[in-house]
């Protein structure tokens, strides 16, 4: 098992996808840096950072479907799959072996995102209990995406679409609007783990959350849930699907 995830977390992390994905992450760091410029105020800059990280943060969710959406589409389209279906392995294994390469290389790109809002947040001298919790929004989402969007890329030739109509239609338009729909949104459920870490209130950043409650405990079992569901889904299409 620890085989196949390896194998998979290398076909995912090709060079120039690892960069361009990295700086996609990278966004809200980038932002800042130049924002940060013009404010005064310790107060002021650490609203800022919040709002920002939170707001323009969600390009790390469009990184993670182009990446997570990948790993076992990759060995599709390379027509390797099939040699792995031929191994005595049980297709829960290999769910598991893929969500374990999709968290592994979402993550990574996560850390490079997350080093770069802790440098432009030291250029601006924000504190580091404002700074460290940002890994684990990041980290949070890639494990909350990679549930997602790994089974959508075996079982939907266009995932990316896919995806990116879960991200349009339930994460950007309707979770703000539909209190239960909320509870559906993979980057709002890692945002309350980031806000009670470092225990940030304000009117805006509860407008971001909407009706999800900032809680570490409530956000991880709410990302256990879904790896469950998503390791779930993987394993039963993996074993009805026609994968040749």
């Amino acid at each position: 098992m620890i085989t196949l995830a390896a194998h998979l977390y290398r076909r995912l992390m090709r060079r120039s996808r690892v960069i361009w994905l990295t700086l996609l992450a990278s966004l809200p760091g980038l932002i800042f840096a130049v924002v940060g410029i013009d404010l005064e105020g310790a107060d002021s800059r650490r609203e800022a950072f919040v709002v920002i990280l939170l707001t323009v943060g969600f390009s790390y969710a469009l990184a993670a479907l182009i990446l997570t959406a990948s790993t076992l589409r990759d060995e599709r389209d390379a027509g390797t799959l099939p040699y792995i279906f031929m191994r005595p392995i049980p297709r829960l294994s290999i769910a598991i072996s893929s969500m374990i390469a999709g968290i592994l290389a979402a993550a990574t790109i996560a850390v490079g995102g997350w080093l770069s809002t802790v440098i432009a947040g030291l250029l601006h001298g924000a504190e580091m209990s404002l700074l460290l919790p940002g890994a684990a929004l990041l980290i949070g989402a890639a494990v909350g995406y990679a549930a997602i969007f790994v089974p959508l890329g075996y079982l939907f030739s266009r995932s990316v679409l896919v995806g990116l109509g879960y991200l349009i239609l339930v994460e950007f338009t309707l979770a703000p609007l539909v209190g239960g729909l909320a509870q559906l949104s993979i980057w709002r459920i890692a945002s309350s783990i980031y806000v009670d870490l470092v225990d940030v209130t304000s009117g805006e950043v509860d407008a971001l959350l909407g009706a999800v409650e900032p809680g570490v405990g409530g956000g991880l079992i709410k990302l256990a849930a879904a790896l469950v569901l998503g390791t779930g889904l993987l394993t039963w299409a993996l074993r009805t699907r026609d994968a040749l």
